[in-house]
């Protein structure tokens, strides 16, 4: 409740009542009807009633202070504290986003809900599985290491003759 809601309503509740003896306050129906048919009270009781209005409106006072004062109190202490709540919940928010980021960035493709985006081999970057220029080429290179090594067998088994 804001403060100058509660001044006004304090300012209402000073004014002093009109037409006591007309209004009752509790019901909030007219009297009058009733004075008539009690007319036979004395004046004891007019005084008991206008003392009870007395300490209702004391009482509705004291509510009124207590929540004036129970206002500043919060805002007094709130304010500080709640800035402070505010930047702890903002910094958590913005580190949770930034671990988010990170995340992406090292996983590169993504995580998705299907089975074919989730599997380890969708997320390896593609290459060449078969080379036609390469096959021949390694092809070539075996080809010229047998010859070589048949060359050399050749050449020993040479040497060996011509000595014996």
């Amino acid at each position: 409740m804001s403060s100058k809601l509660v001044k006004k309503l304090l300012q209402q509740t000073a004014v002093p009542l009109t037409n006591n003896d007309e209004y009752d306050t509790i019901s909030g129906q007219n009297n009058q009807s009733s004075r008539k048919r009690n007319s036979t009270k004395s004046a004891s009781s007019t005084t008991s009633k206008s003392a009870n209005l007395i300490s209702k409106e004391e009482m509705v006072q004291e509510h009124v202070q207590s929540i004036l004062r129970l206002d500043n109190l919060v805002q007094r202490y709130s304010s500080s504290n709640a800035q402070k709540s505010f930047d702890r919940h903002s910094s958590n928010i913005k580190q949770q986003q930034k671990q988010k980021q990170k995340l992406k960035k090292n996983v590169g493709g993504g995580v998705g809900n299907s089975r074919s985006s989730s599997s380890s081999f969708s997320q390896k970057t593609h290459k060449a599985t078969y080379d036609k220029k390469e096959e021949k080429r390694k092809r070539e290179e075996g080809y010229f290491e047998d010859l070589a090594k048949a060359l050399k067998k050749a050449k020993k088994s040479k040497k060996k003759r011509k000595g014996v």
